[in-house]
């Protein structure tokens, strides 16, 4: 990173990751370090160290493969929260993922590691919140899961009824991530429909050759060709629009 975009904190935090001190006080330096940036330069500098806090973090976590299920769960979480601070919700929702998958792996071993529905129920309204919906639906889904265990060993008649409400919520939630989801879908394939519409026109717009042997009324047929020709592609594309927007509010 670029010695005159970044202060003291900041590099004193990129040298503790590089020192694999994953605590309190990295966190803390990283918190000064933001706070004590002027507005010009704060978003260059959160976008270098989001780039320099991803690229460690895959390298970091090649080297935590035989290390115990806690340090792992340790380093997952001290990198959501740098995540979380620099402002890099996708990335932090991802350490918060993987730590919750891992827990849930490990559970089968370890019962204290296991994920309780309502976890798993956070999470996914925090990625909801934050405009991840195919992430809250895959939470959705585990956090149905996990109650589904729950009513297999569940006794007591209070809590499976709390349990049922929990499901019924879990379940609208999972419905509106996948509504979501869909309409992104519908969204992105409109888009390219119509950057494609769009290298098409002009396509058809290159500079036309001279031809000294064209007469005016052949040339005056060949413009009424080219403009049916137009109308009909215009046609065609409100026609696809009006079906991609169907298809969108149906969703």
């Amino acid at each position: 990173m670029s010695g005159s975009m970044i202060g003291d904190q900041s590099y004193l935090f990129l040298n503790r990751i590089q020192e694999r001190r994953f605590d309190e006080e990295s966190l803390r330096i990283l918190d000064l370090s933001l706070v004590a940036m002027n507005v010009k330069s704060f978003s260059e500098v959160r976008s270098r160290l989001r780039d320099f806090m991803r690229s460690e973090s895959a390298s970091i976590f090649g080297e935590l493969t035989g290390e115990h299920i806690v340090a792992k769960l340790s380093v997952l979480e001290f990198f959501a929260r740098a995540f979380a601070l620099i402002g890099d919700m996708e990335s932090c929702l991802a350490m918060r993922y993987e730590a919750l998958n891992l827990r849930e792996i490990k559970s089968t071993s370890c019962l204290w590691l296991r994920v309780s529905h309502s976890e798993w129920t956070q999470f996914a309204v925090q990625s909801m919140e934050n405009g991840f919906p195919s992430i809250a639906g895959k939470a959705s889904e585990n956090a149905l899961l996990s109650l589904k265990r729950d009513f297999l060993i569940e006794t007591n008649s209070e809590e499976y009824s709390e349990n049922l409400d929990a499901a019924e919520k879990v379940r609208r939630l999972r419905d509106s991530a996948a509504s979501l989801t869909s309409s992104h879908s519908v969204q992105a394939q409109g888009a390219e429909y119509l950057r494609s519409k769009e290298l098409r026109i002009l396509s058809r717009q290159a500079p036309p050759t001279k031809n000294l042997h064209c007469t005016g009324s052949n040339l005056f047929r060949e413009g009424i060709k080219k403009r049916n020709e137009r109308m009909f592609q215009d046609i065609r594309s409100i026609q696809m629009i009006q079906e991609l927007e169907s298809d969108s509010h149906c969703l």
